[in-house]
């Protein structure tokens, strides 16, 4: 598996390249810090609204102008805005290299958009909050679990702040955050050593307008710090209740990897123990999951799924009995499972140039780039010692006299929970729920009984 090479230039911009020379392809990824993480509530909204407009205009090309280049390349140019920050992605064949990294050089220029440009953009943001409305229960939740001191705002903002956005506010955040040392652009795919050091060479050309990087990342001011009274919960009219379950995972004290593992024997896959029990054994469910969901320096472990509204307290009941208890034990065999699930993700990755250029922007963004080498990643998984996934909630009986890295036959088992567990903890979760009161009646009593069984 090729090497990662990363490029710290002069000015502060950092390049991240990944040579896969067996692709077709080539991909561009502009990775800039500055979403609603870092907003206020007079200025939410911002990032979004900036990210629409490099649509209507860039480094001096119009609205046709940028259509008429990507059209030369025969792509489209992806855009979202996240948030800890906006990212930009083309994909191209490795001869438009050179135009391709010239268009990515516009997004530095900084010419301001004029004041008709500004208010278009504005009302396509507004017919996006009207067809939004309240927005998503879990995005709402989510928006909560990475709130600040200045507060947690949605990414579209609000009518009210979106319109009360100046061409001044809008110039000063494209200052900010359009500059070398607020940005990383990563090339993943099928590029030579030449383009590698052409991209260096122009990348160092930038210059940045302001002397400190505006954005410096912090912890959210509620992060593994939860009660009752950060739960969300939302009376609807519908037949059936949607659940999210959302733990706060401390990187300092829970190994990345560990969690990880967590995740997937929680309800990470169809042989997991809440999938195999709630939905293969009692039919309670539909469809159960888990992730890890990253905004970037801090994570969560999430659990969703739906379930008829009749069920819902007895399935709330029989998954915090599963989180607090667990009879099930994982053993030698299906760690080594996971293990090659693992191993097989992680091959398949180095033929999708997407999933490679964001495993590595989001690795800058976190701060970490080295936690998106996949070889040092499989290592960190096929080493997990006794005591980081005892940290996780994930510990076992050590046999004496025996290692205490997990890969030997010699023990018996591991079971999910322990008393010393750091991720399944009352204080690091937030509980979002949909649901109709009328059938289900009075939820809050049971909710607090429930995490108090952690």
């Amino acid at each position: 598996m090729s090497a990662i090479h990363e490029h710290v230039l002069q000015n502060g911009m950092t390049l991240l390249c990944w040579p896969q020379r067996h692709l077709h392809g080539l991909e561009f990824g502009l990775y800039l810090k500055g979403g609603p993480l870092y907003e206020t509530e007079e200025t939410q909204g911002i990032s979004n609204l900036l990210e629409h407009l490099c649509f209507r205009g860039l480094g001096g090309l119009n609205r046709e102008g940028l259509l008429r280049e990507l059209n030369r390349f025969g792509t489209n140019l992806d855009a979202a805005t996240y948030a800890e920050g906006l990212v930009f992605r083309l994909k191209c064949l490795p001869r438009f290299f050179d135009a391709v990294l010239e268009y990515f050089l516009r997004f530095f220029a900084n010419v301001p958009w004029t004041p008709e440009q500004i208010a278009a953009e504005k009302q396509v943001v507004l017919r996006q909050l009207e067809a939004d409305g309240d927005g998503d229960l879990f995005d709402r939740a989510a928006c909560d679990f990475r709130k600040t001191e200045n507060g947690a705002f949605p990414p579209l903002g609000t009518p009210e702040s979106l319109m009360a956005l100046t061409e001044a506010d809008i110039q000063l955040w494209q200052e900010m955050i359009f500059q070398p040392q607020n940005a990383c652009l990563v090339m993943t795919g099928n590029f030579s050593d030449g383009m590698e050091l052409a991209a260096i060479e122009a990348l160092s050309e930038l210059r940045n307008t302001t002397a400190q990087p505006p954005f410096t990342q912090s912890l959210p001011i509620g992060f593994c710090m939860r009660d009752e009274q950060s739960d969300l919960l939302e009376e609807v009219e519908s037949d059936f209740a949607s659940v999210q379950l959302a733990f706060d995972v401390d990187s300092e004290q829970v190994y990345p990897v560990a969690a990880e593992v967590l995740s997937t024997i929680t309800a990470g896959n169809d042989d997991s123990m809440l999938f195999q029990a709630l939905r293969e054994e009692q039919a309670l469910v539909a469809e159960i999951e888990s992730q890890i969901s990253r905004v970037g320096q801090f994570s969560r472990l999430v659990i969703r799924y739906d379930a008829r509204s009749e069920w819902l307290k007895d399935t709330l009941t029989k998954v915090f009995a599963y989180l607090h208890r667990l009879t099930m034990y994982v053993r030698p065999a299906r760690l080594n499972q996971l293990r090659t699930q693992f191993t097989t993700n992680n091959a398949m990755l180095t033929d999708d140039t997407a999933a490679l250029n964001d495993r590595l922007g989001w690795a800058w963004m976190s701060g970490d780039t080295a936690q998106a080498d996949l070889d040092a990643a499989a290592a960190q998984y096929n080493e997990l010692t006794a005591e980081e996934l005892l940290d996780a909630g994930v510990p076992f009986e050590e046999v004496p006299g025996i290692s205490s890295t997990i890969a030997g036959p010699a023990y018996a088992g591991i079971p999910l929970t322990h008393a010393a567990q750091t991720v399944f903890r009352p204080e690091n979760l937030t509980i979002a729920v949909q649901y109709d009161p009328e059938t289900v009646g009075d939820l809050r009593p049971l909710l607090q009984k429930l995490r108090e069984t952690l």
